[in-house]
C-alpha cells in the first residue's frame, strides 16, 4: 500500500510539473504576442519579416527584420559547419574506440564546458580569436560573423558529442557481434552498420545545437560586430536577432513602436527554435514509429 501512494503521488507530481511547463511555455508566447501584436497589425507580417531597414528613430521609423535574419542563419550555420563534423566524429570515437577512462574523462570536460557562461565563451573570443583574425587578414576590425560562428561553435559542440555518444552506446551488443562473426572491420561495423542505426539521434542533436546557437545572445553581440548592414558572405559583420533585442531593449520606450518592433523580433525567435525542437520531436516519433 505504501509503494501503491507513493507511486500515485510521483505520477500526480509529474503531471503537475509536466502541465506547468506547458503553462509557463503557452504564457511566454502569449505575453510576446500580446506586447508585439500592434506592429504586427500595423507594419504588416511580410514587411516586417522582409524588409531591409531598421530605423527605429526617424520621424517615419522603419522596422525590418531581413538583414537580422540573415546574420541569424550565416552565425548559426557557420557554427554547425565547424561544430557537426568535429562533434560526430568525437562522439563516434568516444563511443567505439577510446578507452573507458579516456572517454569518461572528455565526457566530464564537456559537461564542464555546457556550464560555463557565454559571456565566457565571448569574452575569450574577443581576446584571442578577434587578434588572430585581425592578424591573419590584416583587417583593422577583427569582430564579424566568422568569429562569432567559431565561438560558437566550441558551444555546440558538448550537445553533438553528447548525442552522438549516447546515439552509439543505446545500439544493442548483437550488431556489433554480427559484424565481428562476419570477418569485417571495426571501421566497416561503425561507418556501415551502427552509423546508419544512429543517423536519427545524430540529426536530432545537431538540430539542437542549431538552435542552441541560433539563440545565443552574448557570444554574438560581443563578436559578430552589431552593424545593420546585409551581410554577404560569412566574413562580414553583422547583427543577429538576440544580439539586437539585446542592444535595444533598455533604450526601448515601454509601448513604444520600437518596443513593440522588438518583442516581434523575440517572437520570430522563439518560433524559430520553437520549430526546431518540434522538428526533433518529429523525427524522433517517426523513429519510435
Amino acid at each position: 500500500m505504501a509503494w501503491d501512494r507513493k507511486d500515485i503521488v510521483l505520477k500526480w507530481c509529474g503531471k503537475v510539473c509536466a502541465i506547468g511547463s506547458v503553462l509557463v511555455l503557452l504564457s511566454l508566447y502569449a505575453f510576446i504576442a500580446v506586447e508585439s501584436l500592434p506592429i504586427w497589425w500595423d507594419a504588416g507580417i511580410l514587411p516586417l519579416l522582409l524588409g531591409k531597414e531598421w530605423q527605429p528613430l526617424e520621424e517615419s521609423p522603419q522596422f525590418g527584420f531581413f538583414t537580422m535574419l540573415i546574420s541569424t542563419l550565416w552565425s548559426s550555420l557557420g557554427a554547425m559547419l565547424i561544430a557537426a563534423p568535429l562533434g560526430i566524429c568525437c562522439g563516434i570515437f568516444l563511443a567505439e574506440y577510446a578507452p573507458r577512462w579516456l572517454s569518461a574523462v572528455i565526457r566530464t570536460v564537456l559537461h564542464i564546458l555546457t556550464g560555463i557562461p557565454s559571456v565566457v565563451y565571448g569574452f575569450l573570443g574577443a581576446s584571442v580569436i578577434v587578434p588572430w583574425y585581425e592578424r591573419v587578414l590584416g583587417v583593422p576590425s577583427g569582430e564579424s560573423l566568422f568569429c562569432a560562428s567559431l565561438v560558437l561553435s566550441i558551444m555546440v559542440a558538448p550537445y553533438i558529442v553528447s548525442g552522438t555518444y549516447a546515439a552509439f552506446k543505446a545500439i544493442p551488443l548483437p550488431y556489433r557481434e554480427a559484424g565481428y562473426v562476419l570477418g569485417v572491420s571495426k571501421l566497416y561495423i561503425t561507418t556501415r552498420i551502427l552509423t546508419p542505426l544512429a543517423g536519427r539521434s545524430m540529426v536530432s542533436a545537431v538540430t539542437l545545437a542549431f538552435g542552441r546557437a541560433a539563440g545565443e545572445t552574448m557570444a554574438v553581440l560581443m563578436l559578430a560586430g552589431n552593424t545593420l548592414t546585409l551581410p554577404l558572405s560569412w566574413f562580414s559583420k553583422g547583427e543577429p536577432l538576440s544580439a539586437l533585442i539585446a542592444l535595444e531593449i533598455g533604450t526601448a520606450g515601454i509601448g513604444s513602436r520600437q518596443y513593440q518592433a522588438l518583442f516581434a523580433a523575440g517572437l520570430v525567435l522563439l518560433l524559430f527554435v520553437s520549430s526546431i525542437n518540434f522538428a526533433i520531436y518529429y523525427l524522433n516519433s517517426r523513429g519510435r514509429g
